[in-house]
């Protein structure tokens, strides 16, 4: 599948719902529960609940973020070189890695087979 043609998809959300699964999946898998206001309608509100939720993890239960960075195979050395180029604050820098790795996952997915 062509980059234009992935980017396109996501301008129309539709990745959205599979993404929103794979983030219930993944961060009910440390033991959070990922409940989201529905409908979600976009990316955006999908990244600022992450953030909330990575803001009360980071706060809280440290270990579970390592726990959550883990089970979505987000490496230390990317969260490091994302840091030092990212002008947000760490965990939004942290919540849009976090959801575009997620979307990665399912757009990979959906490639494949």
């Amino acid at each position: 599948m062509e980059l234009t043609n992935i980017n396109a998809q996501l301008k129309a959300n539709q990745y959205l719902q599979e993404t929103l699964a794979q983030l219930k999946k993944d961060f009910l898998m440390i033991g959070i529960n990922f409940d989201i206001e529905m409908p979600v309608s976009d990316y955006k509100s999908l990244f600022a609940h992450t953030e909330k939720l990575v803001y009360a993890i980071h706060e809280q239960y440290l270990k579970l973020l390592y726990n959550l960075l883990y089970r979505i195979d987000l490496s230390e050395e990317i969260v490091q070189e994302k840091m030092k180029t990212s002008t947000l604050s760490f965990t939004e820098m942290l919540a849009e890695l976090i959801v575009k790795r997620e979307l990665y996952k399912v757009v990979l997915r959906k490639n494949i087979s």
